[in-house]
């Protein structure tokens, strides 16, 4: 997990969340974006940011669940994965804290 937070501003930014494939599944992910908005709001940030691969259901699924909502859409955002031709759009998610 790596969160970003910029001084003079109160949003917190997470720059990339990854769970190892034998811990996924059981609850890692929500552990780890609860600890990180505990961390952000006890720093005095007031909303969280994120951007996900709009392929990346499970993580949209997951990111939903726990409150984010899609804002914006940054399209050709991520590389193009070796068996793709185009690059894949970015959803940009926020939750209040």
């Amino acid at each position: 997990m790596l969160l970003l937070m910029r001084r003079n501003s109160r949003i917190a930014r997470i720059y990339s969340l990854a769970v190892a494939p034998e811990h996924r599944q059981i609850g890692m992910a929500r552990t780890l974006l609860a600890c990180t908005e505990s961390v952000a709001m006890a720093s005095g940030r007031n909303r969280i940011r994120l951007e996900v691969r709009e392929d990346n259901t499970a993580a949209l699924r997951l990111y939903t669940s726990v409150g984010y909502r899609p804002f914006d859409r940054i399209a050709s955002y991520y590389e193009a994965a070796p068996q793709q031709v185009y690059r894949t759009a970015a959803i940009r998610m926020e939750k209040p804290i």
